[in-house]
């Protein structure tokens, strides 16, 4: 004789419910086989820190460069820049809207890379030093005691387009 297993109405729900807690446990326990039970979630890798902005350059000093060497800058722009450049592109509103934010060592060193044209970055430090110290002078920055040298701290200062002193 065969055996009819009969099912009540409690075995109908006793499936889903086995089913459900299979199911929360499988989803709580997944991605962390190897950590047991209770130890504690590794932390997170921490994001790495964006690199610190470059501090912006302030306004130039008094006296970054001499009145002499803004006197032989003169005198060198007349004779080897004047070829190709006229004084008007290196003053006032036009060179300050494309050079007033920048550092003056980036002044200088693209002068320096770059000119003359025929010849770029074939003149002495000290030839391109007194061009830049003439060229802030025509733009009104004051000098001082101590020449523009390779030494200076060009790199902490900005041609100014609302120059008027120290910040």
């Amino acid at each position: 004789m065969e055996k009819k297993i009969r099912r009540g109405a409690g075995s109908a729900l006793v499936f889903p419910g086995v089913l459900a807690l299979l199911l929360v446990s499988g989803c709580s326990s997944s991605g962390s086989a190897a950590n047991p039970a209770g130890a504690p979630a590794p932390a997170p890798d921490p994001q790495p820190e964006a690199p610190a902005a470059e501090p912006e350059p302030a306004a130039l000093p008094a006296g970054l460069y001499t009145a002499d060497q803004a006197s032989r800058g003169a005198d060198i722009f007349q004779d080897v820049c004047s070829e190709c450049h006229t004084t008007n592109e290196f003053r006032g509103r036009i060179f300050q809207a494309d050079w007033g934010r920048r550092s003056v060592y980036s002044f200088y060193r693209t002068v320096r890379s770059t000119m003359p044209d025929d010849n770029p970055g074939g003149l002495s430090e000290q030839v391109y030093l007194d061009v830049i110290a003439y060229i802030l002078d025509m733009n009104g920055h004051p000098t001082g005691p101590g020449e523009l040298s390779a030494e200076s701290p060009m790199r902490e200062f900005r041609i100014d387009p609302d120059f008027g002193g120290q910040e």
